[in-house]
C-alpha cells in the first residue's frame, strides 16, 4: 500500500476508491471481531490513517478538478462576451 502522497498520486481513481473501500472494510472488521474498544481502535487506526491520506488525495483531486472546470466556465463566457461586442459593432 503506497503512503506517501506522491504514490497516491500516482494511482487512478477506480484503484484509490477500491482501496479506499477496501480500508473502510477492514477497520471496520477490526472492530466487529475485537469486543474491546481499546483493541479494536488500535488495530484499526493504522487502516484508518491510510484510508484518511486516500480520502485526502480524493479531495484534493475534485478540488483541482472543479478549479479546472471554472476556468473553462471563465474562459468561454469571456469568449460569448467577446463574441457579442464585436457583434454588436458589426451593426
Amino acid at each position: 500500500m503506497p503512503s506517501a502522497a506522491t504514490d497516491l498520486r500516482r494511482l487512478r481513481k477506480r484503484e484509490l476508491y477500491a482501496r479506499y473501500a477496501d480500508l473502510q472494510e477492514r477497520a471496520h472488521a477490526c472492530f466487529d471481531e475485537d469486543p474491546s474498544f481499546e483493541q479494536a481502535n488500535s488495530k484499526a487506526a493504522p487502516l484508518i490513517e491510510q484510508a484518511d491520506a486516500i480520502a485526502t488525495e480524493i479531495v484534493q483531486r475534485a478540488r483541482r478538478a472543479a478549479r479546472r472546470a471554472w476556468r473553462v466556465a471563465y474562459a468561454a463566457g469571456a469568449l460569448i462576451v467577446v463574441l457579442l461586442v464585436w457583434l454588436a459593432i458589426q451593426r
